[in-house]
């Protein structure tokens, strides 16, 4: 009944990550209610209401647009990250910042895929709430170390991708250096606050690196692959008219593929560290 609970609550937590989805990038107030992103007609409360409404109408009644089915597939995806999460950590303080985090990542994954950029908007806000949540949560489990840990974690992070900013800024893009202070300082709070050591620190993050960089380069071939094959299901933004396919000249968002590792080695943070 308590992963029941949960899942309801992330589905509601996916529609709020679909507003910011379409908010953000343009600005847009997150205070104004909800309306056809085509014809702007204001939404009724039935029209909002996670995965049901684009089960009921997948197209506004108002213009007949259709409604895309990323919408739902975003919000059932976070309720599943919800659901994994309370299944991990059960019904704890440490419970608290996953969900920030998921709903942080989710978001940003969506816009770095349609927009090639991550937002400072959302980025800097998510950072902020997270660490919030983190100083609440190692007090509430009487582990106020744990908080230095997460600073750490952040700070390692960073610097390994500022440095790999340095070394090649068109393979790896200031947003996502940016992005990897929200990831470190949850791979180091997941360290922090379940194990002694800071060594515990040191590796969650080099292993949601590395996590990370298998998942973009495997994501990046897979679109690659589709675009080579007819199928553009992720905008190139740098392809030309009659630019020849090249399976390795194709730009892609490395964000998800950051954002992913660092999901996976927060759950199975206890295979990385050998518990």
């Amino acid at each position: 009944m308590n992963l029941v609970l949960v899942g309801l609550v992330g589905l509601v937590a996916g529609g709020f990550a679909t507003m910011l989805i379409d908010r953000i990038p343009d600005k847009t107030p997150l205070s104004l209610r909800s309306r056809c992103p085509h014809c702007e007609h204001q939404l009724a409360v039935a029209d909002v209401v996670p995965v049901l409404s684009w089960l009921r109408r997948r197209s506004c009644h108002h213009c007949n647009a259709s409604v895309t089915v990323a919408y739902p597939l975003v919000e059932l995806a976070t309720a599943g990250l919800f659901v994994a999460a309370a299944a991990r950590y059960g019904w704890e303080w440490e419970l608290l910042p996953p969900l920030v985090l998921i709903v942080a990542l989710v978001s940003l994954s969506m816009i770095d895929m349609y927009q090639y950029r991550l937002p400072d908007r959302l980025v800097f806000p998510s950072l902020g709430l997270s660490g919030l949540v983190i100083v609440v949560a190692a007090f509430g489990i009487d582990r106020p170390g744990a908080i230095g840990r997460a600073g750490a974690g952040m700070a390692i992070y960073f610097l390994m991708l500022f440095v790999a900013h340095l070394i090649s800024p068109r393979g790896m893009g200031f947003g996502d250096v940016k992005l990897a202070l929200l990831l470190g300082l949850h791979l180091g709070w997941a360290a922090g606050s379940r194990y002694v050591g800071w060594s515990s620190v040191f590796r969650l993050v080099v292993w949601g690196l590395l996590a990370g960089c298998l998942l973009g380069v495997v994501g990046g071939i897979s679109v690659a692959l589709c675009r080579r094959a007819g199928r553009n299901v992720v905008v190139d933004p740098e392809a030309r008219d009659g630019q020849p396919t090249r399976l390795l000249g194709h730009s892609f968002p490395f964000g998800p593929g950051l954002a992913a590792g660092t999901i996976v080695v927060v759950f199975f943070s206890d295979t990385v560290i050998g518990v």
